[in-house]
């Protein structure tokens, strides 16, 4: 099960993500004529044209249809047939009437009826294609009637009407135009294809709805056109779902990648500590969260949210030198969920750089509240920036959001010790309290064994020094070696430092039973330090202060006694190595500080032949084989604990004695 813990810890990370997933590609206004634009004042981002609406579209193509033009078939061989039918027609005088009558009838053309009431019809006379009034055309009632006409007017004493009956007129004047449906269907198609769908541009920089609007129909249109746009451009809903969600999956892989990154970059161990993996992740989520769950509608409120926590929470359980570039990972969700994420991303960055700076000397007490005032300083810089780039003014709800950001990245604070609780990592505050010597435990020690309790102050002092020269936690490995011998409670007695000159309580003691309660402090310490809910990383501390080493004088009594070299149990320590880099360096104080006492020249060779003899005894006995520690930082302790020692044995000067005068 622990194997899988990491891994299973990531995969439900990528599902939060992927449920909290914001798709800045989906159009994420909503809006109505007639009621307010409740959003930020909308700047279009690129050129995009203004469509109709659907209510304009309808009226043009009914204005189209409505001018729309019958087509007609032009059929020039009908006017032969006719004419043949008048060939025995009267007299040649008469036959000439009716001939130049028909040809000017058959010209403008004849139809059996119009199909509309337009003005207008189109004829088709061979491959061309003419308009023409529709009254020029004549049916063939009027065709009839017009022949019937023009033969009254030449030959008044006739009876016209009798002689067109005898030539049966109706049925010899027949139609030389067919209304033609599919070539009219075509040219119908045609003009309503020619119906442009927008009208008018908005260009890139144009304010298309300031906020406060109300929407009108012409704003509508433009919202609609800017939808339909960016739809276009992004991808938006065009995406199957299956595309969509496995483009979502890219996204949170990407930038859970990078997060992961930068933290192997910064500290690699923390991949490997399953309590303190997860408390970064945890942060990461709910940084994630924050950015991704408001959708545009409610996208003032991230000005509200105090993402500089982050830094806080951070620097109370780790190295300052891990939360800057943890924090810059966790914000990239700003660049990749928001359209504003720029601004954003830059001001919480600046933010919480400036209060990772700012803690260090404002964190105690009321003093505290100064920090807001740095964060709120640093947030409208950015904030003021960005309204002098796009020439906009100060929003006075924002500004206000700024404020209460500041403040609350200050109260959020108390969250530190419910992550401290849940995940049982030692907070800078927690370590800070327990570094007081005033401690209930530490005073226990100093009144009952008060050798030890020297020990540890001064095994603290080396430690210190020691983990800021290699980068790491100074506070943890103080407050470990404060507490690293605190087992001696029990049985002061046991331990040389604190005996008198007529003490000595291994006297009647074998060498087994006097390295047997020796050995016993460290459960001791275990006990103690469980019952007064001391850091597990503490705990640690105090379980492999001395690993697995022998208690060597006393083994080495037993063995000078007759005793069997190989029978190392009774003598050994029955701790667990040292993993931490604190527990190494703790361990090796612990080790240099208690040989110092025995050394008798403090010279500057017989100090540091002891620290590298003692270090490198450690090393070849395997003692460090799993600490978190590389030779380079091990030499730059040495160096440490040699100058420190130094300083601690360096010789005083002689005061002269006073001349007596007799």
């Amino acid at each position: 099960m622990r194997k899988i813990r990491i891994p299973l810890l990531l995969l439900s990370a990528i599902v939060v993500m992927l449920v909290f997933f914001n798709d800045r590609n989906n159009f994420r206004y909503r809006y109505q004529v007639g009621s307010p634009w409740n959003y930020e004042s909308l700047v279009a981002p690129f050129d995009f044209p203004v469509l109709k609406s659907e209510d304009q579209l309808q009226q043009e193509r009914e204005q189209k249809s409505a001018q729309q033009m019958d087509c007609y078939r032009y059929d020039g061989n009908v006017i032969d047939q006719v004419l043949q039918a008048f060939e025995d027609f009267g007299g040649d005088t008469l036959r000439d009437v009716v001939s130049h009558s028909l040809r000017r009838i058959y010209r403008a053309g004849v139809v059996s009826s119009l199909n509309s009431d337009g003005p207008m019809i189109s004829v088709r006379r061979g491959k061309h294609l003419e308009q023409m009034p529709a009254s020029d055309v004549f049916t063939t009632a009027d065709a009839c009637a017009r022949l019937q006409k023009d033969l009254s007017a030449a030959a008044a004493d006739m009876n016209v009407d009798s002689l067109l009956a005898s030539n049966n007129l109706s049925e010899v004047i027949v139609p030389n135009m067919y209304f033609d449906a599919r070539t009219t269907a075509n040219l119908a198609r045609q003009a309503l294809d020619y119906i442009s769908p927008t009208s008018g541009m908005v260009y890139s920089g144009q304010t298309i709805v300031s906020r406060g609007e109300v929407v009108t129909n012409e704003t509508a249109r433009k919202l609609d056109s800017y939808k339909a746009e960016f739809i276009s451009a992004y991808g938006g809903n065009t995406h199957s779902d299956f595309m969509q969600s496995l483009s979502h999956l890219f996204v949170v892989l990407l930038l859970l990648a990078i997060y992961l990154l930068m933290m192997y970059t910064v500290d690699k161990s923390l991949f490997f500590d399953f309590k303190k993996l997860a408390f970064l992740m945890l942060l990461y989520i709910l940084v994630y969260i924050g950015i991704s769950v408001f959708p545009a509608s409610n996208e003032t409120i991230l000005y509200l949210i105090p993402f500089a926590l982050y830094v806080l929470f951070v620097r109370e359980f780790f190295p300052n030198r891990i939360c800057l570039p943890l924090y810059l990972a966790a914000l990239l969700p700003l660049l990749a969920l928001r359209d504003n994420g720029v601004e954003l991303y830059l001001m919480n960055a600046l933010a919480g750089a400036v209060l990772l700076i700012s803690y260090k000397y404002f964190n105690r007490g009321f003093r505290q509240f100064a920090n807001s005032v740095f964060i709120f300083i640093a947030l409208m810089c950015v904030y003021g920036t960005f309204r002098l780039l796009t020439g906009t003014v100060l929003d006075q709800k924002v500004i206000l959001f700024l404020a209460l950001n500041a403040i609350l990245a200050i109260l959020g604070f108390p969250f530190v010790y419910l992550f401290e609780r849940i995940f049982s990592l030692p907070s800078q505050m927690r370590l800070w309290d327990l570094a007081d010597t005033n401690n209930p435990l530490l005073v226990e020690l100093s009144r009952k064994a008060p050798g030890s309790f020297q020990h540890a102050l001064a095994v603290a002092n080396l430690a210190e020094a020691a983990s800021r020269a290699v980068g790491a936690n100074t506070r943890l490995a103080r407050v470990g070696a404060l507490y690293h011998d605190i087992g001696k409670i029990e049985n002061p007695l046991c331990f040389t430092e604190n005996q008198t000159a007529e003490q000595n309580y291994h006297q009647h003691l074998t060498p087994e039973q006097s390295a047997r309660d020796i050995i016993r402090h460290v459960d001791d310490g275990l006990a103690l330090a469980r019952k007064n809910n001391l850091p597990e990383q503490v705990v640690d501390i105090i379980a492999s202060h001395h690993g697995t080493t022998k208690t060597m004088y006393f083994y080495t009594k037993y063995c000078n006694a007759g005793g069997d070299p190989s029978n190392t149990e009774p003598f050994t320590y029955k701790g667990k190595l040292p993993v931490d880099k604190e527990a190494v360096i703790l361990m090796f104080a612990d080790s240099v500080e208690a040989a110092s006492r025995s050394l008798r020249d403090y010279s500057p060779e017989s100090i540091s032949e002891m620290v590298n003899r003692i270090i490198d005894g450690k090393i070849a006995e395997g003692q460090v084989a799993k600490g978190d520690i590389t030779m380079a930082e091990i030499d730059t302790m040495k160096q440490v604990f040699i100058e420190n020692l130094q300083q601690m044995y360096h010789g005083r000067v002689a005061y002269p004695e006073p001349v007596k005068n007799d």
